[in-house]
């Protein structure tokens, strides 16, 4: 599935029969979806660096900045079961010309490293790197993104060709947002993901504040150190 069978399968979860939505609004949507779907589920690259010599070692040629993090560093490479570098015997290093990766333990120079890493998807006219399972998914995100936009259109609309006695707008904007919700929640459904892992939980505070006079209170005493 490339691009195409995205736009047809979102036009089909969306059904927009006001005209409101464009071909750039869905690409679009599409586009910001595979971002999305990206963050929960990154793709998955493998690739071998050869060590310089020394605690340093340079990126994969694939690393994206800004996205890219380490899953896990392989050496000796070949060994089997595979040989993991510790995950506290290496870190990221932002050196003055580049950022590469800091090792506890020296390697030998013209070793192999294998890296598994993780990168950005890509789907355009001819690649698709998400996985088939999830590309429905992908279109449930897209097309909750386009609902939204229909329903915060027919919600602050104020379009006179819209006719009171045949339209309720907000009812429609309100119809919309809940499509909206009902395809965001199958994507979550589809990946397993709690929707509510990214709600911020309560926080009590303990405010040591002084009283009017400048006095500790009776139940919260400053502290002091």
């Amino acid at each position: 599935m490339a691009l195409a069978d995205y736009q047809a399968l979102i036009d089909d979860l969306v059904r927009d029969d006001t005209g409101k939505i464009t071909t750039a609004d869905r690409d679009e949507a599409i586009a910001r979806a595979v971002a999305r779907y990206g963050k929960d589920r990154p793709r998955i690259k493998v690739e071998d660096v050869v060590a310089p010599g020394g605690n340093y070692l340079s990126l994969p040629a694939g690393w994206q900045s800004s996205f890219s993090a380490i899953r896990y560093i392989e050496h000796p490479v070949g060994n089997r079961p595979a040989t993991l570098l510790d995950q506290d015997s290496y870190a990221l290093y932002d050196g003055p010309s580049a950022s590469e990766i800091q090792l506890i333990d020296a390697i030998n120079a013209g070793q192999s490293v294998r890296v598994n890493y993780t990168i950005r998807h890509t789907v355009d006219g001819s690649t698709d790197s998400t996985p088939a399972d999830d590309r429905e998914a992908v279109s449930c995100w897209a097309g909750a993104l386009l609902l939204d936009q229909l329903a915060a259109w027919f919600t602050g609309s104020s379009d006179s060709s819209i006719q009171a006695d045949s339209v309720d707008r907000r009812s429609k904007g309100g119809d919309y947002a809940a499509r909206a919700g009902k395809l965001r929640k199958r994507y979550h459904d589809e990946l397993g993901i709690d929707e509510r892992k990214n709600v911020a939980a309560g926080v009590i505070v303990d405010l040591d504040t002084a009283d009017s006079q400048g006095n500790d209170r009776l139940l919260h005493p400053r502290r002091y150190r």
